[in-house]
């Protein structure tokens, strides 16, 4: 039987704070949970759990150095439920506040498809050097049997 480790998706990279996000180049979402109308503290949100790969610079980018933060909620509204039907699997985007429809109202943030080839195939790379890294650094443990 081969071993296979998994991690469990646990909220340990705190809250999404868009933001704090909205300049970034690129932000990488790896979906792992969605759920619906979760109880918190200020009443039941829509919440997604999410692996948080973020780039905040063209130089981050290219050196490949992101901001990673594993584990993290996210609950505003919008963002959320965009999250739900990708749980399982990973969006490349970025964060903006689009106008209230409502006068009076706060203004949404929002997703917004990452289209830039370029940007596209860096993180793309970058993805796959993580993952054949983590699979070296698997491969070269130890068999304790």
């Amino acid at each position: 039987m081969t071993f296979a480790l998994n991690n469990l998706p646990t909220a340990n990279g705190g809250w999404f704070k868009a933001a704090e996000q909205q300049d970034a180049v690129a932000i990488l979402l790896e979906v792992s949970g969605f759920e619906r109308q979760r109880p918190t503290p200020n009443g039941p949100k829509d919440s997604a759990l999410a692996d948080v790969t973020v780039f905040k610079t063209p130089d981050q980018l290219k050196t490949f150095t992101p901001e990673v933060s594993q584990g993290q909620r996210i609950e505003q509204t919008v963002l959320a439920r965009d999250l739900e039907g990708v749980v399982g699997s990973a969006v490349l985007v970025t964060v903006t506040q689009v106008p209230a429809k409502k006068p009076g109202s706060h203004p949404a943030w929002v997703w917004r498809q990452v289209t830039d080839p370029e940007i596209k195939n860096r993180v793309i790379a970058y993805a796959e050097q993580r993952d054949t890294a983590v699979q070296s650094a698997v491969s070269d443990a130890p068999d304790f049997d």
